[in-house]
Parts: structure tokens; C-alpha cells; sequence
């Protein structure tokens, strides 16, 4: 996610990693080379599940006299290092203006 003021100027950004790693430990099936055999082992994953939702609330100090920001979420899938593809983007302008 990245916001950005009126001029153009970045005043806030951040990322966060979801994987799709996982752990496997040896279960109870007893079977030769039971810990190459992915049937005998128990997975536990470390990701955001498929279909499962995430939300984030970030407080971002602006400058006095901004008018508005402009703010740019995307979810990015990373095949492998390097190899990135833009699953979805979202881009929202918010403008402030004096009560």
C-alpha cells in the first residue's frame, strides 16, 4: 500500500508478505521412508487461506494544509523471487476539507 499527498510526495507505505509455505511433521501412518512420504505427514500451514480475508487499519500523520492523498493497495502473487504478477489493485482519492 502507498499513499501520497497532493504533490505527488510519498508519505506513507508498507508492505506485507503472505506465504504459502508450510510446515510437515512426521505423522502416525507408519509406512518405509515415512518422512519423504507426503500421505504420512501432517501439514500445518503458515499462510492466509484460500478465501480467507485480512484487514489492516494504519494511522498516517499528514502535514497540516493537505488537501488530499491518494492511496494505492495492491495484492501482488510472487511465484518465485523476481517473478511477480498484480492479482488486484485498488486506487481510492480521499480529500479533507474544513468544517
Amino acid at each position: 500500500m502507498t499513499v501520497k499527498d497532493q504533490n505527488g510526495k510519498e508519505v506513507f507505505s508498507r508492505q506485507k508478505k503472505y506465504t504459502v509455505d508450510y510446515l510437515r511433521f512426521a505423522g502416525g501412518k507408519q509406512v518405509p521412508l515415512a518422512n519423504w512420504d507426503i500421505t504420512a505427514m501432517e501439514a500445518f500451514y503458515l499462510d492466509l487461506a484460500a478465501g480467507e480475508t485480512d484487514t489492516q487499519t494504519f494511522i498516517i500523520p499528514l502535514a497540516e494544509g493537505t488537501k488530499s492523498v491518494d492511496v494505492e493497495a495492491s495484492f501482488i502473487y510472487e511465484y518465485e523471487p523476481g517473478d511477480r504478477t498484480t492479482i488486484h489493485k485498488v486506487n481510492k482519492k480521499v480529500e479533507f476539507t474544513k468544517q
